[in-house]
């Protein structure tokens, strides 16, 4: 575990590794994401019922690789399917018929949001290709449509699908200078060419219908190069 104590040993280790063994071609990238995720539905009604309910927001994106610029990284487009489920107590009703959400009954409110997207990639990898530091950034734009639905106790309260701009920015650390030679037996033997921990900062700018929006959040997660 000497890269731990020593972080350029570490770096000249992992610049020689990937010089001297061939790879594999890259084509696509497979990632899984988990994070908060809270949605502004136009209104204080989600927060009054479901309070600091995050999620968490869990997803998988698979990205397939286009073209590569030179000296940049590959353009491509990926697609990702999510999964968020919110939970709580119903709200009571006072004498005006109004909701009260400072006293609940006993029956369970839910709230599901099934978002899948589509979007364009570009994965700046020169800093672990060129200049073998093992830190690769990608930025997303893309379109959001979040399927969701309600319901309370046994019931259906509704149901639908809203449309919205989605951004984000995924910073990804390599794992290949831990153990060259296992992260070359990967791509030998299975084609993988490199694992990576991410932490991405996104957001959804805004929504059609029922807006789902979270302007501002973050993921952190998993991924593999192949």
């Amino acid at each position: 575990m000497t890269w731990l104590v020593s972080p350029q040993r570490a770096s000249a280790q992992y610049s020689d590794e990937y010089r001297t063994r061939g790879t594999s071609p890259e084509r696509f990238d497979w990632q899984l994401h988990i994070g908060p995720y809270t949605p502004y539905v136009g209104s204080s009604a989600f927060q009054d019922i479901f309070g600091g309910d995050g999620g968490p927001m869990l997803a998988m994106e698979l990205d397939t690789h286009i073209v590569r610029i030179p000296y940049v990284g590959p353009l491509g487009v990926g697609v990702r399917g999510g999964w968020a489920r919110y939970r709580a107590r119903s709200c009571a009703v006072d004498a005006g018929g109004a909701p009260d959400c400072d006293n609940r009954t006993d029956e369970k409110e839910k709230f599901v949001l099934l978002p899948v997207t589509i979007m364009a990639t570009l994965r700046v990898d020169v800093l672990a290709r060129e200049l073998n530091f093992p830190l690769v950034i990608t930025g997303k734009l893309g379109m959001d449509s979040f399927f969701w639905r309600s319901r309370r106790g046994g019931s259906s309260q509704g149901s639908g699908r809203s449309i919205g701009m989605r951004w984000g920015v995924m910073f990804a650390l390599e794992l290949d200078f831990i153990e060259p030679r296992a992260a070359r037996r990967l791509d030998e033997d299975w084609g993988i060419n490199h694992s990576y921990l991410f932490v991405e900062l996104y957001g959804s700018l805004f929504g059609s219908n029922i807006p789902m929006r979270d302007a501002f959040t973050w993921s952190a997660g998993l991924g593999l190069s192949f």
